[in-house]
């Protein structure tokens, strides 16, 4: 009986921590998406994507409708995902990286499988992205995939999910 137990035990546990790492990746993706979506050229008059790469984004995008669009990083760091978020300040304005609010959103991310992938106005779901070094003044449709495994070692067995979504202001295919 202590062994169906402890099994029991085990399976529940693995089961809460399965649906934990679902909703963080849900929530996480919910974000993003909605955050590319709204991205627009920055208050100093910066490009919409500051910076692209397979492990990071930047982008500008008013989150809080204060009409003033605040610098969103994404970052793959230490096996997990953040995402910070600074308001410009100051006349003329800035974004300074002392004035970041950090916040980690995904933990336990496996490294090796977790990307973002950018693609042109011309992406119909089927071509392959854009090639390293991104060039941002092409980048249309950004997707992000991220893969979770708590304990590598124990069930159940890794999550991944994906997120895209069409940066409507840089939008040129119509």
């Amino acid at each position: 009986l202590s062994s169906f137990q402890i099994d029991v035990w085990r399976q529940n546990t693995a089961q809460q921590s399965a649906l934990e790492a679902e909703g963080e990746l849900r929530n996480t993706l919910r974000q993003f998406m909605h955050d590319v979506r709204g991205a627009s050229q920055s208050n100093t008059g910066s490009y919409a994507i500051e910076l692209a790469s397979t492990t990071a984004l930047t982008i500008y995008s008013d989150i809080d409708g204060d009409i003033n669009r605040e610098r969103i990083r994404y970052r793959l760091e230490n096996g997990a995902i953040t995402r910070g978020v600074t308001k410009p300040t100051g006349s003329p304005v800035s974004y300074l990286d002392a004035n970041e609010s950090k916040k980690t959103l995904v933990h336990s991310v496996a490294t090796s499988t977790t990307h973002f992938d950018y693609f042109d106005g011309n992406y119909m779901g089927t071509t392959s992205p854009l090639t390293i070094p991104i060039d941002n003044y092409r980048v249309r449709f950004i997707r992000f995939s991220i893969t979770v495994d708590k304990n590598p070692s124990l069930p159940p067995a890794a999550i991944t999910m994906s997120g895209a979504a069409v940066v409507r202001s840089l939008k040129d295919n119509f």
